[in-house]
């Protein structure tokens, strides 16, 4: 490993290392409960929600939420009853069954992660790029996790086993130019463990960049500390990209901006996802506030993805045309590179489209006069072309709550 460079510094003070941070994590509501972050009776009522889907929060994290239901960084953290996915009426349950063959839209695999799984831990969709799943740990659970399900301790299925299959399977596959690595948080790994991994694919001559899906900048800034960095910063065979995950402006904090920019400063990628999540982010003001601090900062927010269809998550789903509403007011505000592309990942494995494009057709609308009811609607999307498929129209329904659901 290269010497440490002077310039580059951390904020925290010495005892909040990022191994202090998570060994002081609220990991169950018990915990919750003696921090004060949740009441008795809260704690009584999510019993079982904190058995189903796990709970954990680090203490950086919970010291920026407040004390009320409409926080929106309590929302991403804190389980909710509205977990419980509703029962849905008659003519929801027919066309869920019509369109995906099965009586709910959700599903504990809804972008198709096992479904194109080609060897132990690793995901190829598309023809150029694969999905190297590292581990199922995270600094945060947040409540909107599409891989929530996955991310149980008794999931076997994506992260147990030894890496060397998946690491044949990528010196094999010629074609594969990236490599995304995602978990869980690939950055719950410890530096010695990254390194070699990083090692391992600098001696694959094809794969020309390595992408890091990560939300820590936004849960665990202090994870970005002086070694992470220098490790990052060391000459290595490909481009290195970092993706980060911030979904609101509260987010963007002092801390979380000085790693952002400490991470520029080794010449790595800054990019961001953001997820549309109602009673969280789904107006202008939020979304332009955060999307030009993003841009500010250095980083691209290169997608905003509409809803996956994960269990317990239905309560944050906004429909396809809020969304398109949203981007598009978006345009007038931010400058071009600050303006994401709204994504919609078609379920089962088919793929991402963008929903301001013309591949997505409505075909049928299901629009009660009372807004307290469900609203729906069936669309026509044309999935792209995967290194299986050519690209080909498949049915995507979109079901979302009433609109004076997030307020109850």
């Amino acid at each position: 490993m290269p010497t440490i460079f002077p310039q580059i510094t951390s904020p925290h003070a010495p005892l909040e290392t990022w191994q202090q941070q998570l060994l002081q994590s609220y990991c169950n509501l018990s915990d919750l409960l003696n921090h004060g972050i949740i009441s008795t009776e809260e704690a009584t009522k999510w019993k079982h929600l904190g058995e189903k889907f796990k709970v954990r929060i680090t203490p950086y994290y919970a010291k920026l939420m407040k004390n009320s239901e409409k926080c929106p960084i309590r929302k991403q953290a804190i389980p909710s009853l509205k977990e419980e996915d509703p029962p849905l009426p008659s003519w929801a349950t027919q066309t869920s069954q019509e369109v995906y063959g099965r009586p709910t839209p959700w599903d504990p695999d809804p972008i198709g992660d096992l479904q194109k799984r080609v060897a132990p831990r690793i995901t190829h969709r598309y023809t150029h790029r694969a999905i190297l799943h590292l581990s199922s740990f995270c600094a945060m659970y947040c409540r909107f996790c599409f891989r929530k399900s996955h991310l149980n301790d008794n999931e076997k299925n994506l992260y147990n086993g030894s890496l060397e299959p998946a690491l044949r399977y990528l010196q094999n596959a010629r074609e594969i130019r990236e490599i995304i690595l995602t978990g869980g948080d690939p950055l719950s790994l410890t530096d010695s463990a990254l390194e070699k991994l990083l090692k391992q694919i600098h001696e694959i001559p094809h794969i020309r960049t390595v992408r890091i899906h990560s939300r820590m900048a936004v849960t665990l800034p202090h994870r970005f500390s002086v070694p992470l960095l220098s490790l990052l910063n060391q000459k290595w065979n490909f481009q290195l990209v970092l993706v980060s995950h911030f979904n609101h402006p509260y987010e963007l904090t002092p801390e979380a901006i000085h790693s952002l920019s400490q991470l520029r400063r080794t010449g790595i990628t800054l990019l961001n996802q953001s997820v549309l999540l109602n009673g969280i982010n789904n107006s202008v003001a939020c979304l332009s506030t955060l999307f030009q601090g993003l841009y500010e900062t250095g980083v691209i927010p290169y997608y905003l993805h509409h809803p996956d269809w994960t269990p317990g998550t239905f309560h944050f789903r906004v429909s396809i045309e809020e969304g398109q509403k949203l981007v598009g007011q978006l345009r007038g505000r931010l400058t071009g590179p600050a303006v994401p592309d709204y994504i919609l990942d078609i379920p089962q494995g088919f793929g991402k489209i963008s929903l301001l494009s013309s591949e997505i057709k409505k075909e049928t609308e299901f629009r009660n006069s009372d807004p307290s009811l469900l609203q729906g609607a069936i669309y026509t999307v044309t999935a792209p072309e995967t290194r299986e498929t050519k690209a080909s129209p498949h049915r995507y329904f979109d079901l979302y709550p009433p609109s004076i659901y997030p307020q109850v």
